[in-house]
């Protein structure tokens, strides 16, 4: 018989005990688990730091100060930056254009211009700087110089674009922390996938591109993945209902994503959610790629892990 699909807000209310279960499940048998929490509007925050006042195409090579720098810029823009600005860049995208991408220089600069403080000057400097090369892109390769400063979209199996889409980044990330937790041995491993109807051609291309991506000579690597691969694991597409491994993944990741929601919106009754993510954090091991790796603001870093510095 097929288990029925589990509903963590439901578990949360009826049976608060049955989560704090599956998490001693997990650490009774010394699972390594590999959680990645997105916060969206953080997301989009670090797509206009690459495109807009960061793009790559200019700039010196990825180091520890450039990510440092950009992760300032994220963070102001995720807390200053107003949300007619961000959904202006959603539109940006959804109609992508050199007048629209021109468009939008234009308006991040006017929302950090008048703000006499240091980042968001920087930003602003950095926009203008950014826009001239812009401009340079638009001379060399005419319509579609856009696709150098917004993020590349993903495409459906219907052909549509789809933009900044969570799922990629974070498989590609997760399958990295496993490669560094395996140190490179894949060979015979399977990943197991809930089925994504719309999703999963997107999801195996991005399995493949992360397993062609020429490493050696990059300058700045993620401390706690591995994105050199030299063994590939295997990827299959099952319903939630048809393997237990999917369904407890499931109650774990949503557990760390509605634990972040309910300390960024300052709930106060978060007792089970707080009891259960410290057996998952004492249950960690960054070295080795083992824990929840939160894509958000420094602020909710520090408030949930007690992070000092970036």
């Amino acid at each position: 018989m097929l288990a029925t699909e589990l509903k963590l807000t439901e578990q949360l209310k009826k049976k608060p005990d049955f989560v704090l279960e599956a998490v001693d499940l997990l650490v009774a048998n010394d699972f390594p688990y590999f959680a990645e929490v997105v916060d969206k509007r953080y997301q989009l925050a670090v797509s206009i730091t690459n495109g807009f006042i960061w793009p790559p195409y200019f700039n010196t090579e990825e180091s520890e100060g450039t990510v440092w720098l950009k992760n300032i810029f994220a963070d102001y823009l995720y807390y200053k930056l107003p949300d007619a600005a961000f959904y202006e860049f959603v539109l940006c995208m959804r109609q992508p254009s050199n007048e629209g991408t021109a468009r939008y220089f234009d308006i991040l600069k006017a929302s950090v211009i008048n703000d006499p403080h240091e980042v968001a000057q920087g930003i602003a400097e950095q926009t203008e700087e950014s826009k001239d090369d812009f401009r340079l892109m638009v001379e060399r390769e005419g319509a579609e110089a856009w696709r150098r400063f917004l993020p590349l979209p993903d495409i459906s199996k219907r052909g549509k674009e789809i933009w900044v889409l969570p799922n990629f980044s974070s498989f590609t990330n997760i399958y990295a922390r496993i490669n560094l937790f395996l140190s490179g041995n894949l060979a015979g491993t399977k990943l197991l996938h809930d089925e994504q109807a719309h999703f999963d051609e997107i999801i195996a291309a991005a399995k493949s591109l992360a397993e062609n991506a020429d490493m050696s000579s990059a300058s700045f690597k993620p401390r706690f993945s591995d994105y050199n691969f030299e063994q590939v694991a295997d990827l299959f597409f099952k319903t939630s209902p048809e393997s237990a491994g999917i369904q407890l993944a499931d109650v774990v990741v949503g557990l760390c994503m509605r634990w972040y929601q309910a300390h960024m919106r300052q709930e106060t009754d978060t007792q089970v959610l707080d009891r259960a993510i410290d057996k998952l954090l004492r249950h960690s091991d960054r070295d080795q790629g083992v824990g929840i790796n939160v894509v958000g603001p420094h602020q909710m870093a520090q408030q949930l892990f007690g992070v000092r510095g970036y």
